[in-house]
């Protein structure tokens, strides 16, 4: 049973630049990038998402919290359900997508609320710190929920003919509109719809994981609650993007290395138009080095020995780098080679064929795309994948709605 409420929702006072203040999420802000959020306002949400100091200093981030709510910076809006739209280009198209944001109740995860991707300690520990310092919610975790008859999507179209408390335009040429919904009809309708759905996490494992752990370590009533963003599986405005890793020039793989697991093919196509679309009964992945281009098909036995998954997951993407060449070739396994610095992971194929132009990058693995439906099926049947295997798009901002715990 997935229990969503409505909740008082703190939110930039309308009088402040609301451009200036909102920011990508933490965990998709690259180093480099950090300190142009920071400088874009003194009220930029990155001064409390990843706050002013390396190392993070949490005490820090707490006092600026306070300091914001105190004078006002933040204020509380009365209790509701808050409606988000965003609008986007996208290629040749202008599309849009509507989320509802509220207050999911935890619950461990498995049965209801189904995670799809493993975890890491680091992230997860931050983010814990975080929420024993402020008790808030900076910024909404995402999810997908199914909705095949369109119920609450009927409803946002009528919502969105009111006027809406927040309207932001992004760095990025995205437009961010929120509305609230605190009418009874709509809360009751809301919290029964969602009693008999289950909620698959897009993004923010590390977020929900922390917010467990802080539930189980003080068993706070007003800390059994995470403020998600909840999507439609079936909104066509949701995108899932590859992720592809560029490897350093310090990483060589022998080309004949790969006919232990593979078949491979030369292709004779560019790099950016190479078919990147998933075919379980076809499925591959792409070797580009020295401006050539492999298509590595895994052989019938590459997972013969190995009975602990389903075979959908064996043949997905990310699977078959995980364990046919991180691990089958070279021993080693992600994370390793993450914490080396070797790898570099990009969602646009753009900046692959970029970087392997520049000096510092030989070669890269380039991935299809897992529709969202399979993420959906797998994570239902209780099968996670390997890390770094979807990219959901476009993310919710930070700094349109916040929460902080009572009591």
């Amino acid at each position: 049973m997935v229990k969503v409420h409505p909740f008082s929702a703190l939110r930039f006072n309308s009088e402040l630049p609301i451009n200036s203040l909102i920011a990508p999420p933490y965990d998709v802000i690259p180093k480099e990038e950090r300190e142009k959020y920071l400088r874009m306002h003194p009220y930029n949400v990155t001064h409390l998402t990843l706050g002013d100091s390396l190392p993070v200093n949490y005490e820090e981030i707490k006092e600026l919290f306070l300091k914001w709510i105190n004078s006002q910076v933040l204020i509380t809006e009365s209790p509701g359900f808050y409606l988000y739209k965003q609008e986007f280009q996208w290629g040749d198209r202008y599309e849009y997508n509507y989320g509802l944001i509220a207050l999911l109740e935890l619950e461990p995860l498995g049965e209801n609320i189904l995670p799809h991707e493993h975890t890491f300690s680091g992230p997860k520990l931050d983010r814990l710190e975080l929420l024993r310092k402020l008790r808030a919610n900076l910024e909404p975790i995402w999810g997908i929920y199914e909705d095949k008859d369109s119920l609450l999507r009927s409803i946002w179209k009528e919502v969105e003919k009111e006027k809406p408390i927040i309207k932001a335009h992004g760095w990025d040429y995205r437009i961010h509109t929120v509305w609230k919904l605190d009418k009874d009809d709509y809360v009751n309708l809301i919290r029964n719809f969602f009693l008999d759905k289950k909620v698959l996490i897009a993004d923010g494992h590390h977020r929900y994981e922390a917010s467990w752990l802080y539930y189980e370590e003080n068993r706070d009533p007003n800390a059994k609650y995470i403020m998600m963003l909840m999507t439609d599986l079936y909104d066509p405005g949701i995108k899932l993007l590859p992720t592809h890793r560029v490897l350093k020039n310090n990483i060589e793989i022998e080309i004949n290395a790969f006919r232990k697991y593979f078949d491979l093919y030369l292709e004779d196509n560019k790099i950016e138009n190479l078919d990147l679309s998933f075919r379980p009964n076809n499925p591959y992945i792409y070797y580009v080095v020295d401006n050539k281009i492999f298509k590595l098909v895994p052989k019938a036995d590459y997972t013969k020995e190995n009975k602990e998954h389903s075979e959908l997951w064996w043949i997905l993407p990310t699977t078959i780098l995980h364990k046919g060449v991180w691990e089958g070739i070279l021993g080693k396994t992600e994370n390793e080679l993450q914490e080396k610095g070797v790898i570099r992971f990009s969602h646009d194929i753009k900046e692959v064929k970029s970087l392997l132009y520049s000096s510092d990058y030989k070669s890269a693995f380039v991935l299809p795309s897992i529709p969202i439906e399979i993420v959906y099926t797998l994570a239902v049947n209780r099968e996670r994948l390997p890390q770094k295997s979807t990219y959901f798009y476009p993310k919710p901002v930070s700094g349109l709605i916040l929460w902080r715990m009572n009591g």
